[in-house]
């Protein structure tokens, strides 16, 4: 997709070494799809921006947010909870909550069906759920098959159009010596980053899992754990401190009543990043996620992390996590020109952030190409193909079909009426939709949970399942209430509604 110079003006937060924020600043993106320059709105232009588009925001500039924890076939799903285990016996351990009797009717068999019958419209949902808050790059899409059409950047398959990939995940528990062996090579040799999930739950046998890591010469620089809820001092003293802990607090809350020790772990000085873990169980995007860290700093950790800290979780810590500070995370010269831009609600420009939510968004280019915006700034950034999208109670503009990519064909408003229709009638709809693609192509995605990847889907299934209409894009009323009921979270959860007043 070519890419015009873009020039966006606005206070500029870079998160370099040296956190520089620039309050009249200039964000120069070139054709090359990096950052030329970000400096002072007065100074000279770097050559080759003389016909750039230039865009006066009025707001504040971010790099892109970085979601290192996703499940995103499950995330049109609304959030869900046992409708038997009493309010006040959390789980304990990952492996219990997928036996509920409700998960697999309410979880796996709609997430399973939507994916098989709209996988096209499911990723495009999903994609745009995660860029109206920021997200320009996301973990957790795996399972998704080969598709020349991405909005935002799948974590686990960008290349940075070099073909080679430098991500390993791995949902299930490793087990055999080989398995270990497998992501130690990748971690050592090829220097490629694991994410695994590690020790979900409150439950100490799952320190276990940490010891076999540990035994298995795997605590690299390289492995990126996610939850870890169970480990504490002892565990995190132990780690190579280097390594990264993915820290998903929402779901940790919701599920288990507890949430990572990450003030330890920072201590002992692993990185922490965070994720948004799935729509089940966990915030509907990053800029939500920042929300419930900043709650947990307050109430759980006495404050542990400055604001610019618990923002560095979802911008340079996710690059630096996946080795990738050269390309993602930062406002730098030479790196991608993924950006961000919200409106200035406060002098500090970290607490900006935390506050921003989805109707704050102002902007969203990947690459310096404009996905996502306000009408006028998409306008001024000579967006191709932008078609309107309702936010709430806010007016955006997106562009999901580019010239280019035949695998981007399907606009907003189709999107909308895919998925309406699964819902309503979801048989009819796969006897209508299915071969009816161009050239016969159907996109299938594929639930990465384990428990649910060997589920049947059959027509049986399809009249007896319900499938939910979609998850509704922002954190709205509705979200709140539901959170107030449910969950295992004491409370804690329902402080999050203040954020969005």
């Amino acid at each position: 997709m070519p890419v015009a110079p873009l020039v966006l003006l606005g206070r500029a937060v870079t998160f370099d070494d040296e956190s520089t924020v620039i309050d009249d600043g200039a964000v120069y993106i070139g054709a090359d799809e990096r950052i030329a320059a970000v400096q002072e709105l007065g100074a000279p232009a770097p050559a080759g921006f003389d016909t750039a588009a230039t865009v006066d925001t009025g707001g504040t500039i971010y790099p892109g947010l970085m979601d290192l924890h996703n499940h995103i076939a499950y995330n049109t799903l609304p959030r869900w909870a046992s409708e038997k285990r009493p309010a006040d016996e959390p789980w304990e351990r990952r492996d219990q909550w997928p036996d509920d009797p409700s998960y697999k009717p309410k979880v796996g068999l709609p997430a399973k069906a939507l994916c098989e019958i709209a996988g096209e419209a499911v990723l495009k949902y999903v994609e745009t759920k995660a860029v109206i808050g920021g997200t320009t790059a996301i973990q957790g899409a795996a399972k998704v098959p080969t598709y020349n059409g991405w909005l935002v950047r799948n974590i686990e398959k960008e290349t940075f159009q070099t073909g080679d990939t430098s991500v390993r995940q791995s949902v299930r528990k490793l087990g055999a010596k080989k398995d270990f062996a497998t992501y130690r090579k990748a971690m050592t040799k090829d220097h490629d980053s694991f994410i695994y999930h590690l020790s979900e739950g409150t439950a100490s046998k799952l320190i276990d899992e940490f010891t076999d890591l540990k035994g298995n010469e795997c605590l690299n620089e390289r492995l990126i754990a996610i939850h870890c809820t169970a480990l504490g001092d002892t565990e995190f003293k132990a780690w190579n401190p280097e390594s990264t802990v993915v820290w998903s607090p929402f779901s940790n809350l919701w599920l288990y009543g507890k949430t990572t020790a990450v003030d330890k772990a920072r201590d002992a000085g692993l990185r922490v990043c965070l994720g948004t873990d799935w729509s089940p169980s966990g915030s509907k995007n990053l800029l939500g996620e920042l929300k419930v860290a900043d709650i947990c700093n307050k109430n759980l950790m006495g404050g542990a992390f400055t604001d610019e800290e618990l923002c560095r979780m979802a911008t340079s810590n996710p690059a630096d996590a996946l080795a990738w500070e050269d390309r993602l995370g930062r406002l730098k010269p030479g790196l991608r020109g993924d950006v961000l831009v919200t409106t200035t609600r406060t002098s500090n420009p970290y607490r900006n952030l935390i506050t921003a939510i989805e109707r704050d968004v102002l902007f969203v280019a990947i690459n310096g190409y404009p996905f996502y915006g306000t009408t006028a700034l998409m306008r001024a950034a000579k967006a191709t193909k932008a078609e309107p999208i309702q936010i709430g109670s806010a007016r955006r503009s997106i562009v999901l079909v580019y010239d280019g990519y035949p695998d981007a064909d399907m606009t907003w408003a189709q999107v909308l009426e895919e998925l309406d229709s699964a819902h309503r009638d979801p048989k009819r709809h796969e006897r209508k939709r299915q071969g009816k693609r161009k050239k016969g192509r159907v996109v299938r995605m594929q639930p990465d949970k384990p428990e649910d990847q060997d589920l049947t889907l059959d027509e049986l299934t399809l009249d007896n399942v319900p499938i939910p209409a979609p998850d509704p894009l922002t954190h709205n009323a509705a979200f709140f209430r539901d959170v107030s009921k449910r969950g295992y979270h004491g409370g804690l959860l329902n402080k999050l509604r203040d954020y969005y007043r």
